[in-house]
């Protein structure tokens, strides 16, 4: 250090003190007394109120799984039977229509009406065939009935033939005129049997004289020649009697020979009539079976809707969708498929609550109802099928309530059993510890 100078001050740090000693540090961390004598029991009476109101608080256990709508009255889909065009629609989208109408005209060789005619007719015949035995008589011309044109002139043919046995027929008549010859034999029979009486006294007074002759020439008093002239006159008096038995016989063999002919006439008109059945039966099939393939008819009453776009002259594939006809009398109900897992929870009465995809539940409400069949078989992928009965709709709208259609998506939740807090958290423990 040079001299001169002095030496510069130390620089001190400040004292330091222990913040926490020893007796402050076991005031702060001494727990109360009292704490110490009832923190306890208030503790275990907290998780004992706990525990016990687990045990009486109920909670529903539900099982949920997906609905969708059905009806016992589904609607009915009308398929093409084959591929071909449109060449007419019959009705509008939103018809009411009945059961069997015209709904399309599939393209044909055939005027369709011709062959609804033909099928009216067909069924007017077979009615009153069933009802008299006989059938009208009708005029079909120039009827364009395409691919059945050669089974209708074969029935046509043999329907002809069954009105001639018919009232004005040739068989009919030709009976009428056998029944009259009968008649007429009858009368000559009648007229030979006067004639025989007449001819059987005659004889016996010729057969008297011939014996009183007989015994003369027996006594010697007449000749052998006046015998022979007695005996010729008796023997030619026996022999108009025998032509008059001749002559019954062959009456006889008169009338059986036109009963054989009425016989066989009866025979032939049965014959006609059992051809013609069976004829008119086979062109009702065949009618039949073309109206299924060309016309489309509604098979029960309700209103037509478009399946898609549908319009003429459109080609349309066989199986396809053309029509749906929904019945006005259509009962909804719930159709769900309850996996294995949850089958022995689900019982039938449980209560439910529907939740329509179509109207959320909390703007529209839900539908609340109750399980009334389950199946007694497994379906595919081994679910069972459970019907859901719609009992009460709580609509929150009352201008816009749920309106049920056929196919609708639905969240549904099976109210199974009441259960308690603490029974299902020893469930959830049983479970997790068998997993483990």
């Amino acid at each position: 250090m040079p001299p001169g100078l002095s030496n510069p001050p130390e620089i001190t740090s400040p004292p330091t003190y222990e913040i926490n000693s020893e007796e402050v540090q076991e005031i702060i961390t001494a727990v109360p007394s009292w704490i110490l004598r009832r923190g306890s029991t208030a503790i275990f009476l907290i998780l004992f109120s706990i525990v016990m109101a687990s045990a009486f608080i109920q909670y529903p256990d539900v099982v949920k799984t997906r609905l969708k709508v059905n009806s016992l009255n589904a609607p009915k889909i009308v398929y093409v039977r084959q591929t071909g065009k449109i060449i007419s629609l019959l009705v509008k989208e939103g018809t009411q229509v009945k059961q069997n109408d015209p709904l399309a005209f599939m393209e044909s060789t055939a005027d369709h009406r011709d062959v609804l005619k033909l099928q009216e007719t067909l069924m007017q015949i077979t009615a009153q065939l069933n009802k008299t035995g006989l059938a009208k008589e009708v005029l079909l011309d120039n009827l364009r009935l395409g691919e059945i044109q050669g089974a209708y002139q074969s029935f046509y043919q043999q329907y002809l033939q069954f009105i001639s046995t018919q009232n004005g027929g040739y068989y009919l008549n030709r009976k009428k005129y056998l029944q009259q010859d009968l008649q007429e034999i009858e009368k000559l029979k009648n007229q030979i049997h006067v004639q025989k009486k007449i001819q059987d006294k005659e004889y016996a007074n010729v057969e008297q004289e011939f014996e009183a002759y007989k015994k003369l020439y027996q006594k010697g008093v007449i000749s052998v020649n006046e015998y022979k002239q007695q005996e010729n006159k008796y023997l030619a008096g026996k022999y108009p009697l025998e032509q008059t038995v001749t002559a019954l016989i062959n009456n006889s063999t008169s009338y059986a020979a036109k009963q054989k002919e009425i016989m066989e006439v009866d025979h032939t008109i049965q014959e006609e009539k059992a051809k013609f059945i069976q004829s008119l039966n086979n062109m009702v099939t065949e009618t039949d079976a073309w109206l299924k393939l060309y016309v489309l008819s509604a098979p029960v009453a309700g209103i037509v809707s478009y399946a898609g776009i549908v319009q003429e002259n459109q080609t349309a594939n066989a199986n396809q969708e053309l029509f749906i006809i929904n019945p006005a009398n259509t009962n909804f109900f719930g159709e769900v498929y309850i996996p294995q897992d949850n089958m022995g929870k689900v019982r039938v009465g449980q209560r439910t609550l529907v939740k329509m995809r179509s109207f959320p539940f909390e703007q529209y409400g839900l539908i609340r109802g109750n399980v009334n069949y389950i199946s007694d078989v497994a379906f595919k992928d081994s679910v069972f099928i459970a019907k859901i009965a719609f009992d009460e709709f709580e609509n929150k709208d009352p201008e816009h309530k749920i309106v049920l259609k056929n196919g609708m998506q639905a969240e549904v939740e099976i109210i199974t059993e009441e259960s308690s807090l603490l029974r299902r958290f020893t469930r959830s423990i049983t479970k997790m510890l068998n997993n483990n």
